[in-house]
């Protein structure tokens, strides 16, 4: 291999490990408490095993050829049970009944693709292009594809749809976050699949594994109960840096605690003694506040678009 190709390798190798690290960190804050956690947990022990993979392909490269393309092709396989893993993460967050029997099916057809790609049905090798390593296609490559953006397309779907109609406001809210969560890994895998259709040399080595962690650290937050907290300080900072002509540091404060109340209350849909025990504040403290600022709490209720759309 070139030089250049060399500092490709360390600097791929470099980003695999970093990623290693970070995904290690994520798995180790997870409780497992219900089956959210539980498919949560399943889902960063798989993104975990496809870095560790990555980075022991570009790792051995120098020693060892043919190992280096065991790791890749586990790097490879570990992709056909990630996005069942999500598909099962986004059925568990709409608390559908049949869980364990999804799990099944859907497993049991990326094992299926695992051997299929064993024997060479799927991919018949690798190339480097510039920063990237792309898959040669074999006869059956479509069938791998086409059971990624299927997965992708169908927790798109529940997410979306529960997030519509669902008549629970817990299980809209977990969609509503899913959603933001899982968008930019979407949009990283249709666009590999589009561009590789349109015949380019494409490939998610670079984008997926920052899109991963964005959606890793988002679901954690959602499965810890800390979602809500860095929402508000997001939205806090977005507050007082777009507030124009300041005048008084009060006035700050002020917006600031608006803020906290109005996300309490879209947060616990507008039910303002929820509201309160998620502030840690007494009820007639939030009461007073909400009237003090013309706060109107029914209007952050979800029923209202759960009405216009069934």
């Amino acid at each position: 291999m070139e030089e250049q190709g060399l500092d490709y390798l360390a600097a791929l190798g470099a980003f695999a490990l970093i990623g290693i690290v970070l995904k290690f960190c994520i798995l180790s804050n997870i409780s497992i408490k219900n089956k959210i956690s539980e498919s949560f947990a399943i889902v960063c022990l798989l993104f975990l095993t496809n870095n560790i993979a990555e980075f022991l392909g570009y790792f051995t490269f120098l020693q060892s050829d043919s190992l280096s393309m065991f790791f890749v092709h586990l790097y490879m396989v570990s992709l056909y049970f990630i996005f069942p893993a999500v598909l099962l993460l986004a059925l568990s967050l709409v608390e559908f009944r049949h869980l364990r029997q999804a799990r099944l099916a859907l497993f049991g057809m990326s094992a299926a693709l695992s051997v299929a790609h064993a024997s060479g049905y799927l991919i018949s090798g690798f190339k480097f292009v510039g920063w990237t390593a792309i898959t040669t296609p074999a006869e059956y490559y479509w069938l791998a594809i086409a059971f990624i953006v299927l997965n992708a397309l169908v927790t798109l779907v529940v997410l979306a749809s529960n997030f519509l109609a669902n008549s629970s406001f817990d299980v809209r809210s977990r969609c509503k976050v899913n959603l933001l969560a899982f968008a930019p890994m979407l949009l990283v895998v249709f666009g590999v699949v589009i561009a590789r259709v349109a015949g380019y040399d494409s490939s998610s080595a670079l984008i997926l594994p920052i899109a991963t962690m964005f959606f890793l650290v988002v679901m954690l937050l959602q499965t810890n109960g800390n979602i809500f907290w860095a929402s508000l300080r997001l939205k806090i900072l977005l507050s007082v840096i777009t507030l124009k002509n300041i005048q008084t540091l009060d006035e700050i404060l002020v917006n600031i605690e608006k803020v906290r109340i109005i996300e309490a209350l879209k947060a616990t849909n507008g039910k303002q003694n929820n509201a309160a025990d998620l502030l840690n504040i007494p009820a007639s403290t939030l009461n007073r506040k909400i009237t003090k600022y013309g706060i109107e709490a029914s209007a952050y209720r979800s029923d209202r678009l759960l009405q216009l759309v069934s």
